[in-house]
C-alpha cells in the first residue's frame, strides 16, 4: 500500500529553520504531501529533586509546543497543510533516527544549512556522523536562498 509522503522537520532555535519549513511545505504542497514537526527537549537527570525535575519538563513541554504551534500556523498560512506535531525528550540524533525508524512515510528529512563557516550542528551530525544510519535521504537547504527559489526548487520533479 502506497502511503502519502512525509517530510520530517526538526524544529529547534536556528534562524535558519524557516527555509527548511519553506522548502518542506511546498514540497509537501506539490507532492500532495504530509510534514511532520519534531521538537526535541533535553533530557532530565534523574538524580535532580523529581518536583524540580517535573517543574522543568513542564516548561520546556510548554515551550515546545508554543514553538510547533508557531510553525505550524506559517505551514498552514503558506500551503494550507497542517503538520504532525511531535515532541520527544533525550538526545536529538536518536529522537530523530528513532521518529524517521516508526514511520515508513517520511520520505525526506529537511534540513536547513546556516549562512557561515559551520552548518549548524544538526547538519554536521546528521549529513555527516549519522548519515549512513538514516533510512531516508536529507535535504540540506542552504539558509542565503530567497523565497522564489526555494519555491521553485520545491516545484520541481514532482
Amino acid at each position: 500500500m502506497k502511503h502519502r509522503s512525509k517530510f520530517l522537520v526538526i524544529v529547534d532555535d536556528s534562524i535558519e529553520l524557516s527555509v527548511a519549513i519553506r522548502f518542506a511545505a511546498q514540497r509537501a504542497k506539490n507532492t500532495r504531501g504530509g510534514i511532520i514537526l519534531l521538537n526535541i527537549i533535553d533530557q532530565f537527570d534523574p538524580q535532580q529533586w523529581q518536583s524540580i525535575e517535573e517543574i522543568i519538563r513542564q516548561e520546556a513541554t510548554e515551550k515546545a509546543q508554543e514553538k510547533l504551534q508557531k510553525w505550524s500556523k506559517v505551514i498552514h498560512d503558506l500551503v494550507d497543510i497542517v503538520p504532525e506535531v511531535i515532541i520527544k525528550e533525550g538526545i536529538p540524533s536518536e529522537k530523530i533516527i528513532e521518529t524517521l525508524e516508526s514511520d515508513d512515510a517520511i520520505r525526506f528529512l529537511v534540513l536547513a544549512a546556516a549562512d557561515a563557516d559551520q552548518p549548524g550542528p544538526l547538519v554536521t551530525l546528521l549529513a555527516g556522523q549519522k548519515s549512513g544510519k538514516l533510512p531516508v535521504p536529507i535535504v540540506v537547504v542552504p539558509q542565503g536562498l530567497e523565497d522564489e527559489v526555494i519555491d521553485d526548487l520545491a516545484s520541481r520533479a514532482n
